[in-house]
């Protein structure tokens, strides 16, 4: 008798590529594009409607055997003044009754880097203290952590590797400092170098200096400068440079991220803390992000990631694409 599939998935770490890569599977198993289309709910944590969920998760899949809710940014739950006695008894009922049909995914964007970090959120983290005892049956756990150092430098070859192709040692070095170890763009850098050499040969530095202008990141930062700036002629005009270079998709997902990073800057800032450590990354980057969290309140950076949710449920159920949306985004917040 085969065994029941786990109804709740705890993704926690800072590893964005493979996060994605995840419920990209678990989408997948859902069957063809249009059934998961019609399977697929996500929310955030960030002012949850928590009847909206309950709602999702209850109904019935619809010609497939289960349905997928993501909820992003669960972490924001327990922070929250609303997070009292009864809405944590609330909340972990409706974990422990989740039916069978349904598989909720909850996303914890934490860093986990070093073991103290990890042993810090297994601690204070109610998802993980519930979801431990219950590992591998009614709930699994998966830990994220972006790799660094020497793991990133391992990370990219072997992605190298997936991708078809190979890439010497220096090169992979020097593409790591460019990206920022940021698995999302080396992928993109990868793709696109391997398919400029056609997978003919090993990537060499070279190749890397030559075909890594780091145009999409220096677009995103100048993009979102000129929107807390209210200078809309000027963030429209680095969206579509950024366009002109990126699949759509991926420019999307570099959005999103920027803008999860100056609210985790804005947050830090207003808890008195220093962004550059809870941001963990290199000096000059979150430099760069806690000027720009100076541009935005915590209020309307929550009311631009719901904008960005509600574009990502748009264009996955072919009801708009993400260019044209993220046109009306850029115009509507920097006027």
């Amino acid at each position: 008798m085969d065994q029941p599939k786990p109804t709740v998935y705890l993704i926690y770490g800072d590893d964005e590529f493979t996060i994605a890569r995840i419920i990209h599977q678990l989408r997948e198993k859902l069957g063809d594009s249009t059934a998961a289309d019609m399977n697929v709910q996500r929310f955030t944590a960030i002012g949850l409607d928590m009847g909206a969920l309950e709602e999702a998760c209850s109904a019935i899949p619809f010609l497939s055997n289960r349905r997928l809710i993501i909820l992003d940014n669960a972490e924001h739950l327990t922070r929250g003044k609303s997070w009292n006695d009864n809405q944590k008894e609330r909340f972990f009922n409706f974990l422990e009754n989740m039916h069978e049909t349904t598989a909720l995914v909850l996303i914890e964007h934490v860093d986990i880097q070093s073991t103290k970090k990890l042993e810090n959120y297994k601690t204070r983290s109610p998802f993980f203290r519930w979801a431990e005892p219950l590992h591998p049956h009614k709930a699994y756990l998966i830990p994220c952590p972006t790799p660094k150092g020497g793991a990133f430098l391992h990370w990219i070859m072997e992605h190298c590797k997936d991708l078809g192709g190979e890439i010497e040692p220096t090169a992979a070095h020097m593409l790591a400092e460019f990206v920022a170890e940021d698995p999302l763009l080396a992928d993109q850098e990868l793709k696109k170098i391997l398919d400029y050499i056609n997978r003919e040969r090993p990537i060499v530095r070279d190749d890397v200096e030559r075909l890594t202008p780091f145009y999409g990141q220096s677009n995103v930062f100048a993009m979102v400068d000129a929107i807390g700036l209210r200078q809309g002629k000027d963030a429209l005009h680095h969206l579509y440079r950024l366009l002109e270079n990126s699949d759509p998709h991926y420019a999307f997902a570099m959005i999103v991220r920027q803008f999860r990073l100056i609210l985790q800057a804005r947050e830090a800032l207003d808890n008195g803390e220093n962004p550059e450590q809870v941001l963990q990354l290199p000096r000059f980057i979150a430099d760069k992000i806690s000027a720009q969290a100076q541009n935005f309140s915590l209020t309307d950076l929550e009311r631009i990631y719901h904008k960005l949710l509600a574009i990502d449920i748009a264009s996955k159920t072919s009801q708009a694409s993400y260019d044209v949306e993220l046109d009306r985004f850029i115009a509507e917040l920097a006027t």
